[in-house]
């Protein structure tokens, strides 16, 4: 294990691998991982290639204890680096290690493309001397709104049906964590994308929501998706204050803070963090705070790459 492992078993912890986005070259493109308290870890998007593999590796995070990989949608600067990590954990199998099953969670209609590019740039990827089938596709089908994977204390995994059936209660026993998502309208033009909700517990068993909108424009389905999340990363590409359209941007499916703001103040999360920033807001951090606390009141924080929030 790890040392940054070792200081952080027990806790729910979020870092922000990368807070970036393609337009800005100074941050790494949007990453997040969750560390869970029985020290498992999940990683929502990947970046644009090896950096997210690389700041991993740095900061002695043992990639053999991760349990899922959502990718939020199909764009370069999200799922470019999921080859890598897929290699990563193969070398790691090879070198005698012990790698569980890893669930790739991506949008239905991004599934097969997706693992065609995984295939194509790592060819025989699932040979029994490679991942030897430790890496499990799952194409998130928003046709009931919402699709729900639950994650078990003994390495196993459950797909649930009856998504509605779960609302409201808490995590069944053995179940160390469930990932929902919600469909998402991104792009110009429009791709498969979704937002991302954890459900998870506490080293005291209290629980613990963490929700990740992903690239989405406007959706007043966020405010329900993410209410009383105890943390809201919402992506806030552009800042009005910074000249910003505010019609222009919702039309490449995308935010400002301002907007970001407004999405929080129906959600009512404890804590907002804002990230996906471009190359103006990202070296504005302390605009787009100012411009999304204008609408929300709790906390809004604007995290740098590898900044760690206890959750």
């Amino acid at each position: 294990m790890g040392a940054w492992e070792q200081t952080v078993l027990g806790e729910v912890r979020v870092t922000f691998v990368g807070t970036g986005s393609t337009g800005d070259p100074r941050r790494r493109c949007g990453t997040t991982l969750l560390t869970l308290a029985d020290g498992s870890h999940l990683l929502v998007d990947t970046g644009g290639g090896n950096e997210t593999l690389i700041a991993l590796e740095r900061a002695q995070v043992d990639l053999t204890r991760l349990r899922a990989i959502v990718l939020t949608h199909q764009h370069l600067d999200h799922a470019a680096g999921l080859p890598f990590v897929l290699f990563s954990l193969a070398m790691a199998a090879v070198r005698g290690k012990s790698v569980g099953e890893v669930h790739v969670c991506v949008p239905a209609g991004a599934r097969d493309g997706l693992r065609a590019m995984c295939d194509t740039l790592f060819p025989g990827m699932q040979n029994p001397w490679w991942l030897a089938g430790r890496a499990k596709w799952h194409g998130c089908d928003p046709a009931d709104y919402l699709w729900r994977i639950e994650l078990r204390d003994d390495g196993t995994a459950e797909v649930v049906a009856d998504v509605a059936s779960r609302a409201g209660q808490a995590l069944g026993e053995g179940v160390v964590a469930a990932i929902e998502t919600m469909a998402v309208s991104h792009g110009a033009p429009p791709v498969p994308a979704q937002a991302v909700r954890i459900e998870t517990r506490r080293a005291d068993g209290s629980a613990c929501r963490i929700v990740i909108s992903g690239d989405t424009g406007p959706n007043a389905g966020m405010g329900r998706f993410a209410a009383g999340a105890d943390l809201l990363i919402h992506e806030a590409v552009e800042a009005e204050a910074l000249g910003a359209h505010p019609v222009f941007v919702p039309g490449t499916g995308h935010v400002t803070a301002a907007m970001a703001g407004r999405i929080a103040a129906m959600a009512r999360p404890k804590r907002l963090a804002l990230h996906h920033l471009n190359a103006a807001t990202g070296q504005r951090p302390e605009v787009v705070r100012d411009e999304a606390a204008t609408h929300f009141e709790g906390e809004v924080v604007v995290p740098d790459d590898m900044d760690v929030l206890v959750v």
